[in-house]
């Protein structure tokens, strides 16, 4: 399990670093909004894979099953919060730019299963 979440954090940080080099490349302003969103994204992750690696040893499933929702429910107030604090913050944000930016980070997460069947 644990070299499952270190290979899914990996990739996602790879691709929060592939994202932030692109539009540094092409659009130096919207930096903040895509480390913003890519962190948006990358935060919860980290935390849930610590709240589930300190449960990994739990034999009952059913109490494994009550930790992985409670982690999942912490993993989006915690994604909440960062949005709520980024856009009460008067900062001028590009959504678009903000959202990819969550979206990449949250799609590799989901897509790595199909990715890497096995390992």
């Amino acid at each position: 399990m644990k070299a499952q979440i270190r290979l899914l954090l990996t990739v996602q940080l790879s691709v929060m670093i592939g994202y932030l080099v692109v539009i540094f490349i092409a659009d130096r302003q919207g930096l903040v909004s895509a480390a913003t969103g890519c962190l948006a994204s990358l935060l919860p992750s980290l935390y849930f894979s610590f709240k589930m690696l300190r449960y990994s040893n739990v034999d009952d499933a059913a109490q494994w099953l009550s930790h992985a929702y409670r982690s999942d429910i912490g993993k989006w107030v915690l994604a909440g919060v960062i949005f709520a604090l980024a856009f009460s913050s008067g900062y001028q944000w590009d959504p678009i730019i903000l959202f990819i930016g969550y979206l990449l980070v949250q799609m590799s997460a989901m897509f790595l299963p199909i990715m890497f069947k096995g390992n």
